[in-house]
């Protein structure tokens, strides 16, 4: 018998409680006063990375730039990089990015690729057996044959993932997202990333979910609340642009907020640091609890993937969990400020236990 953690984040908040494992497998989640050999750790949801560009990875380290000079399409640093680099080594730079969010604690993430089917391709060899869940959302790469690309790049992936809608020409933004639409596909876009766009044509689109939203307005914040948009930030990737997402604005107005640590040319793919820096960018914007915070990157990334991720004590609602050692006195405190990936002392997927 096994036992991991002393304390349960639970929507409510942290109560006494520990999980037990037989064999390496999660045998019940146990609320109360742990046993002396439960590892002292508080226990949360695994994280969702709910926006990432792993195909990025290959061009890490950034220089520093404008939004546009770095991952601006067609010729931004990113776009060039990508071209240039040999195929073998972008999937091997993706799995050393994948690999670092499983063993930081994230279940599931949601990427954009871009560079057509083939980009989408490499993903999926980069994946193994104890890779976290990929949600991938691919990009056509507009060589004239718009229809017949996009039906062969949703047989690969799970839907599309566009820049801002000023990239496109109209009439092809508009055949992707319905022909995305049409089957059954999720949509996501860029929007309001450096610049503040119309919203009405970013909305227009339907889109299951946005990204960034930095340069929104209260208004458009509301406005996405009332059609049940979520709004996915990434604040270490907009700190290194200069900007900073206003998430405490963003929960007044009741939208859906998620956490994505974005490219990975930029910062890694480590959840734990997103976290701390949502808590530390938003203090100046009036600050988030610990509570709301750490909801940003579990239940957040989960209800944009509509999928639920509490901890109770029924096995199998609660098994894509991870374990951060904390000193005691506040764990959720210590989660957004001083905690770090090498704290995480347990990941459990599917309910089975894995040390980082």
């Amino acid at each position: 018998m096994e036992y991991v953690g002393r304390w349960l984040y639970t929507p409510d908040g942290v109560a006494e409680g520990y999980l037990r494992f037989e064999d390496g497998v999660l045998d019940e989640v146990c609320l109360g006063a742990a046993p002396r050999e439960s590892t002292r750790s508080v226990v949360l949801p695994a994280f969702v990375n709910a926006h990432t560009h792993v195909g990025d990875s290959i061009a890490y380290p950034a220089p520093k730039g404008t939004v546009e000079d770095i991952v601006g399409p067609p010729d931004g640093y990113k776009h060039r990089v990508l071209k240039a680099s040999p195929r073998d080594e972008k999937v091997s730079s993706m799995k050393a990015s994948i690999r670092i969010m499983g063993s930081t604690g994230t279940v599931a993430f949601i990427d954009f690729r871009e560079e057509g089917v083939e980009g989408v391709k490499m993903v999926a060899e980069a994946l193994d057996e104890d890779s976290p869940r990929a949600v991938v959302l691919g990009r056509p790469v507009g060589d004239g044959l718009l229809v017949k690309e996009m039906d062969a790049l949703l047989k690969h992936c799970q839907g599309v993932g566009l820049s801002a809608v000023r990239d496109w020409p109209l009439d092809s933004l508009t055949k992707m997202c319905r022909i995305t639409k049409s089957q059954g596909k999720m949509l996501a876009l860029h929007a309001s990333e450096a610049l503040h766009e119309n919203l009405d044509r970013v909305l227009a689109l339907h889109p299951d979910f946005l990204v960034h939203m930095t340069a929104a307005t209260d208004q458009d914040f509301r406005r996405c609340a009332e059609q049940n948009i979520p709004v996915v930030v990434c604040p270490r990737s907009n700190e290194f642009f200069g900007i900073a997402p206003d998430i405490p604005c963003m929960l007044r107005a009741g939208l859906t907020v998620a956490l994505g640590t974005d490219n990975c040319m930029i910062c890694r793919p480590d959840m734990l640091a997103e976290v701390q820096a949502a808590y530390r960018l938003s203090i100046p914007k009036g600050g988030l609890t610990p509570v709301q915070t750490v909801q940003l990157a579990t239940f957040g990334g989960r209800k944009v993937l509509n999928a639920e991720g509490k901890i109770t004590t029924e096995i199998g609602v609660s098994d894509d969990l991870v374990a951060v050692d904390v000193g005691g006195a506040d764990p959720l405190l210590e989660v957004v400020t001083t905690a770090r990936s090498g704290d995480i002392s347990a990941v459990i997927s599917g309910g089975r236990l894995r040390r980082p």
